[in-house]
């Protein structure tokens, strides 16, 4: 990671990504020429998009073994079902983007911990100041969205959500979108292809760059105009973390978002919706605080 801007310089700015007040920064390079041991600058800028073609090549085998196991016992296999197919593929999609992130980022640096994916501390005051900004953010360039291109079509997901009756498949569906999805996306989304490529683009371009990759890998069964609207949020996401020097507070906000649509596809009832906002985002964000000090996540070789 970039090393703190001496006195001189303001933190935060935006001509290269530093490491604002109040979270602890990663270990300042060893000299001017070579990016810290263990830092992503180190990553070539292609390493995330490979990282992410052999995650979703790993997914997609380990979808068609499940489903083949499913109809050979005499199971039917739909496009969006049967449920336990569509959460267990996306379970294992999510690991693999976590596990290819830290394998392909090995390849270049080592000793890797937690805090070069971003999960660092951060105090609670600019941490719920700043998600609140995101989102405000969010719904209004958003709305201006929509006023443009028109109202999106339903995702495929959200039409299955709003038809399935089983208890437990909606259980499986929340913890996946509102607690997994946060963590493993936010990992390997910002945390690695927004943390290489801000060191070899720049915040502004990195962001952006990040932000269509995020769409785009959304749209098997999201119309295109949804597509444009997870673009501002991975824009918006990636600026928070660059704000706050903290993945923390994009878990949280991509936790509590998720969560908002699930309780409004199945209509839930206001304290149902808001208990489910509150233990998802609050479980989410308790795993990656726990893994803030958390041991090197690649050894050293």
């Amino acid at each position: 990671m970039p090393s703190v801007p001496p006195p001189s310089e303001p933190a935060g700015s935006l001509s290269r990504p530093e490491v604002p007040a109040g979270v602890v920064p990663a270990s300042p390079p060893s000299d001017g020429a070579r990016p810290a041991r263990g830092s992503l600058a180190a990553v070539p800028a292609w390493a995330p998009l490979a990282a992410m073609v052999a995650a979703f090549v790993f997914a997609t085998i380990a979808y068609l073994v499940i489903a083949a196991g499913i109809e050979a016992g005499g199971g039917e296999v739909t496009a969006s079902g049967p449920p336990g197919l569509v959460i267990s593929a996306t379970l294992i999609q999510d690991v693999a983007l976590i596990a290819a992130a830290a394998l392909f980022a090995s390849m270049w640096a080592k000793g890797l911990t937690p805090a070069d994916f971003g999960l660092r501390p951060i105090r609670l005051g600019p941490a719920i100041g700043w998600t609140l900004a995101a989102f405000a953010a969010f719904y209004l360039l958003t709305a201006i969205y929509i006023m443009l291109v028109g109202e999106p079509d339903q995702q495929e997901l959200t039409r299955d959500l709003r038809d399935e009756g089983s208890a437990a498949a909606l259980i499986g569906y929340v913890v996946l979108l509102a607690f997994v999805a946060p963590l493993a996306e936010e990992g390997f989304f910002r945390g690695f292809v927004y943390g290489v490529l801000r060191e070899k683009i720049g915040v502004g371009a990195a962001a952006a760059v990040t932000g269509v990759v995020f769409g785009l890998v959304h749209v098997a069964g999201s119309p295109i105009e949804t597509v444009g609207v997870l673009v501002i949020l991975g824009v918006l996401l990636c600026l928070l973390y660059q704000r706050t020097g903290s993945l923390l507070p994009c878990i949280a906000c991509h936790a509590v978002n998720n969560a908002i649509s699930f309780a409004v596809t199945k209509s839930v009832a206001a304290p149902a919706a808001v208990l489910i906002v509150l233990a998802c985002s609050g479980a989410a964000v308790a795993v990656g605080a726990a893994l803030v000090r958390g041991p090197s996540v690649v050894r050293e070789t």
